[in-house]
């Protein structure tokens, strides 16, 4: 398992939680976004699930969504930010599936590129690499 998805959500798979490893991610719809970030020098192509579309299909309702990294860094991201944009739940990199040392298995990417506002100090706190929980909240 590489993603647990826990607290406000009405669709699980164990327990109080909904539980994913790589395959299960990929079965869903997956998108392509490119975008650079503050962490790399050119624009990349990410592809993955789009975070509203995952918590969509678990029912999650709340206001914010904790994302917690594997090292446990940890970030809050609006419920509006997530509704507004396609933000991206990243597996693959230029078209090679992320590893832990490359900021993986699940780096949530927002595209900055896209949309400009986004582009500020305030969302990079939510770019969550080496995600590994998310937690929706109230």
């Amino acid at each position: 398992m590489i993603l647990t998805i826990s607290g406000n959500i009405s669709q699980t798979n164990t327990g109080h939680s909904a539980r994913f490893d790589r395959q299960m991610l990929a079965q869903l719809p997956q998108h392509t976004l490119t975008t650079q970030t503050p962490w790399t020098e050119k624009p990349h192509t990410y592809e993955g699930v789009l975070l509203r579309d995952l918590l969509q299909s678990l029912g999650a309702f709340g206001q914010h969504v904790t994302a917690l990294a594997l090292n446990a860094y940890q970030s809050d991201i609006k419920m509006d930010i997530i509704q507004s944009y396609p933000i991206l739940l990243a597996m693959k990199d230029n078209g090679t599936l992320m590893r832990v040392r490359d900021k993986g298995p699940l780096w949530i990417i927002y595209p900055i590129s896209e949309y400009p506002e986004l582009d500020a100090p305030n969302h990079y706190e939510g770019m969550v690499w080496q995600l590994s929980a998310l937690e929706v909240k109230p």
